[in-house]
């Protein structure tokens, strides 16, 4: 029976966490100095700018969104476009009806002779 030396493993595993220590000193040490970088050249405060102008156009556009709706409704022009809406329904429904009746009115006069048999080809050939 042969007995495993585990201590050389043991090292492995306390210099694997050293080494990820030390990756993460360095990771935060690299992230600290672009963190001075970006703020000594302006580009933070750059991008706070913009974001703001952004968010504020979007607010006006959207205020002014709803005054245009505000000012159709008050015009009736949302309610007219709602009627135009449901009468084009029902007129596209009533013909729908209508091809509808009109397609079982000559369904009977359209039926195929039983006398009618296909060939390999999909063809009809009269018997």
């Amino acid at each position: 029976m042969r007995i495993r030396d585990y201590s050389n493993t043991s090292d492995q595993t306390e210099e694997s966490k050293k080494n990820v220590a030390k990756g993460i000193r360095e990771s935060s040490s690299s992230v600290r100095e672009l963190i001075l970088a970006l703020t000594r050249s302006g580009a933070i405060e750059e991008i706070a700018r913009t974001i703001l102008e952004a968010t504020t156009s979007i607010r006006d556009t959207a205020n002014e969104i709803n005054d245009i709706v505000k000012d159709l409704k008050e015009r009736g022009t949302i309610m007219n476009i709602a009627s135009a809406v449901e009468e084009t329904t029902e007129t596209a429904l009533d013909t729908i009806q209508i091809a509808k009746n009109a397609t079982r009115e000559t369904a009977p006069t359209t039926v195929k002779s039983k006398n009618t048999k296909r060939s390999k080809r999909g063809s009809k050939i009269k018997v």
